[in-house]
């Protein structure tokens, strides 16, 4: 079975986290390991899907648990009792949560990455924090106090020596190893906005987005390192809400998909689309 790379994209509570679990309750015999920046998972798993028990989940608010120097002696976790008596709940760095994710992973399993556009946020963080001993806010804070007067454009961070290491930490030592370096199938998920009037972009970007305004946000360049791209949208409240999906502008190798509603993702997408059996 071909390996699945799927980015899903969305409001907030547009069903990407939840189109995910279908996927843990219809394969109970494989692992998901869950990276979470925002600690949402948890709200949507425990009260709708009490049954899935196949979950190894990481709650990831910093790039490192603690700083650089503790995670280049050994990635950091701390065990979670938040009494929901399950097993496998932690609290730990992105970096760390997959340091110590990739030597379980088998053939079959899953990693999901939940918000790519705060782990993005949080390699900035990680960056300002270690490099110049402040956090984000108050470097850029900082920065622009001394701007000249006159000057449109805020510099805050350079591109060979700043934002190249920072591409790199997210890139080469985090995305590229999850999507290329692992036996699992992949499942991330972030935020999407309108390209605002007046931005300029990189030629590839431009020719991979075409006429649309549509952005999924996050590092740009993770949009590439998907086989799948998909929109969710939500419409409805309460009990008569309905959950629906498209394939964004297009899926490698399958059918073309136009609003579809769905209720078991697993069902709706992998069996129908994808032709997992």
């Amino acid at each position: 079975m071909l390996q699945e790379r799927i980015l899903a994209g969305g409001t907030e509570g547009s069903g990407k986290t939840y189109a995910w679990l279908t996927i843990a309750r219809n394969q109970p015999e494989h692992k998901f390991y869950v990276i979470d920046p925002d600690d949402g998972v948890r709200r949507v798993w425990y009260p709708e899907f009490k049954d899935v028990t196949n979950i190894e989940y990481y709650f990831t608010p910093k790039w490192f648990a603690k700083d650089y120097e503790t995670y280049s002696k050994g990635p950091q976790s701390e065990k979670l009792n938040d009494g929901s008596g399950r097993s496998g709940i932690f609290k730990s760095g992105v970096a760390d949560a997959w340091k110590i994710i990739k030597p379980k992973v088998k053939p079959g399993d899953w990693i999901v990455t939940e918000h790519l556009h705060l782990l993005w946020n949080s390699t900035q963080d990680m960056f300002a924090d270690e490099v110049f001993s402040k956090d984000i806010g108050q470097y850029f804070l900082e920065k622009r106090k001394a701007m000249k007067e006159g000057a449109k454009r805020l510099e805050a961070l350079e591109g060979w020596t700043d934002w190249s290491v920072i591409n790199k930490m997210h890139n080469d030592d985090f995305m590229i190893p999850v999507c290329y370096e692992n036996p699992a199938h992949l499942f991330m998920t972030t935020s999407v906005s309108l390209l605002q009037p007046g931005i300029k972009e990189d030629v590839d970007l431009k020719a991979f987005y075409g006429d649309t305004s549509i952005r999924f946000e996050g590092q740009k360049h993770n949009v590439f390192r998907a086989q799948t791209k998909l929109i969710f949208k939500v419409g409805g409240s309460k009990d008569a809400r309905s959950y629906k999906f498209s394939t964004f502008l297009k899926d490698r190798g399958r059918s073309w998909v136009l609003d579809e509603e769905w209720s078991d993702f697993y069902f709706s997408y992998l069996v129908l689309v994808a032709g997992w059996e």
